[in-house]
């Protein structure tokens, strides 16, 4: 009996060997330490190009392995499409992070998991930011743009605090029908950080030690929960107060219109598909996708032309022939202005907003002959794709002319193919960010010409590119100046306020 006992273990042995030599190898990676893995190696200054340059040494899958997961970088538009598109269930999923769940933002569909609530709060976005909802939101949104540009013609020193005003000011009368005040912006900046901070790599021991999130606030060590509960109490106050408020609203009966109101009465006279769960994620969601990650790409337009005022002359140059110069385009006039569409995308390009995406595979999968482990954290580095030199020509340099067909080559790559996401988790906001980006474009540059700040001796100095290393990658703080056209579009927003 003991003999047939040890043949048996010694059989178990022998396969689990041989399966384990037979089971695809890991990518390659830089060695790391038997304690620590690859954690010392890992950058911390803007990481994609780093990563990017590592791809001469490693190609475009590296393994890495720190904070007691599985880290995959990948490079490339091919292998980013395969995994996020064409095994799309497989790789729905976000990674776990533990912060992001201790402050409350679990349920915003950024951050959900792949489950029935993230599916209908989808779809319950798509349904209300797509093309065909542009009556809802178009007025809406040019009113708020207007004033966007007058706020810049009374104090155009403030533009940054104008901006996030401004996206503020559309998304809340949009999803719950009220203006803002300075404590709601006030609120809004805080939570922004708040998320910022909750991302941040390494900055968070449960984020390392999962376990933790289950102790009580009161233990030595446990001050990340104790500052996880504060910012998850103002979130949900944040959401939750305007909600219920449009709830109690249409409860009375009243003709309310906004996109919380609207779905409302769907749900409660039982015509809509969907629920108020989804309703109240998508609310959430909708302030989170449209104002950090909009308010960096405004910012970047305008880092772009000011230092680009080539750029900037073509632009205008197409408004004026277009539009004219005696009233600031509309939505309608987008499919007219292929030179302002195109520096859109260029912008897009030249920094995306989100320069690596997180997935999470749901189970082992094997890709390339290299094998990808369950809850991998596998990170898609959409900058080094918006700088392939076998996508784009000369990837450094602001051009948007590479968006025109040429009698040399075809128009490049439009990089909303992969700026707003793949597969199942796609940006579903992403019509109403091209109508967005668009118009506040073509109405600053219709209005003003963004010119480089002064020096001390008065001569204009052109502010640094560079940016932030953040989850949403923000231009580095930089001065411009918006001096007005002799058009006298200006003068007029200036009377009609």
């Amino acid at each position: 009996m003991l003999y047939i006992l040890a043949v048996g273990c010694c059989v178990l042995l022998l396969a689990k060997v041989v399966l384990s030599r037979l089971r695809a190898p890991l990518p390659p990676g830089p060695k790391g330490t038997l304690w620590h893995g690859n954690l010392h190696q890992l950058p911390w200054v803007e990481p994609w190009k780093v990563f990017t340059e590592w791809t001469k040494s490693y190609g475009p899958l590296i393994y890495l392995h720190a904070y007691g997961r599985n880290i995959l970088i990948v490079h490339g538009f091919g292998p980013a499409a395969d995994l996020m598109d064409k095994r799309a269930l497989l790789y729905a999923r976000r990674p776990k992070w533990s912060m992001a769940a201790l402050t409350g933002r679990s349920q915003n569909i950024a951050f959900m998991d792949h489950n029935e609530r993230q599916r209908k709060a989808r779809a319950l976005m798509q349904s209300a930011l797509n093309p065909r909802a542009q009556r809802e939101w178009g007025p809406v949104l040019e009113a708020e743009t207007t004033k966007l540009i007058q706020n810049l013609v009374i104090s155009p020193e403030d533009y940054k605090r104008h901006v996030k005003w401004y996206l503020a000011s559309f998304i809340n009368r949009f999803t719950f029908g009220f203006e803002i005040d300075d404590a709601h912006q006030k609120m809004a900046d805080e939570l922004s950080a708040h998320t910022q901070q909750a991302l941040r790599p390494g900055r968070w021991v449960v984020d390392i030690v999962p376990a933790l999130i289950y102790l009580p606030e009161w233990l030595p060590g446990m001050g990340f929960k104790r500052w996880a509960s504060e910012a998850k109490a103002k979130f949900n106050s944040f959401v939750d107060v305007p909600f219920q408020a449009i709830k109690r609203s249409v409860m009375s009966g009243s003709d309310d219109r906004c996109m919380v109101a609207n779905m409302l009465r769907e749900i409660m006279q039982g015509e809509s598909k969907f629920d108020e769960p989804a309703l109240i994620s998508a609310a959430s969601s909708i302030y989170t996708a449209a104002t950090d990650t909009t308010a960096a790409i405004l910012l970047n337009f305008l880092l772009l032309i000011t230092t680009h005022p080539e750029v900037q002359q073509k632009a205008y140059a197409e408004i004026r022939e277009i539009v004219g110069s005696d009233r600031l385009p509309h939505l309608a006039d987008q499919a007219s202005l292929p030179y302002i569409n195109a520096v859109m995308k260029e912008v897009h390009r030249f920094n995306p907003v989100t320069p690596m995406i997180p997935r999470s595979p749901v189970q082992d999968d094997n890709y390339n002959d290299y094998r990808i482990p369950q809850d991998t954290w596998v990170m898609f580095n959409i900058w080094s794709i918006a700088h392939d030199s076998t996508l784009y020509a000369d990837p450094d340099v602001f051009r948007p002319e590479r968006h025109f067909a040429s009698s040399k080559a075809e128009p490049e790559m439009d990089p909303r193919e992969f700026t707003f996401g793949f597969g199942k988790r796609i940006c579903p906001g992403s019509a109403l960010a091209n109508a967005q980006i668009y118009l506040v474009i073509s109405t600053i540059l219709s209005v003003f010409e963004v010119r480089p700040p002064l020096n001390d001796e008065g001569r204009e100095e052109m502010p640094p590119i560079a940016y932030t290393s953040t989850f949403v990658s923000f231009p580095k703080p930089f001065s411009c100046r918006f001096v007005p056209r002799n058009n006298g579009l200006a003068q007029q927003l200036a009377l009609m306020i």
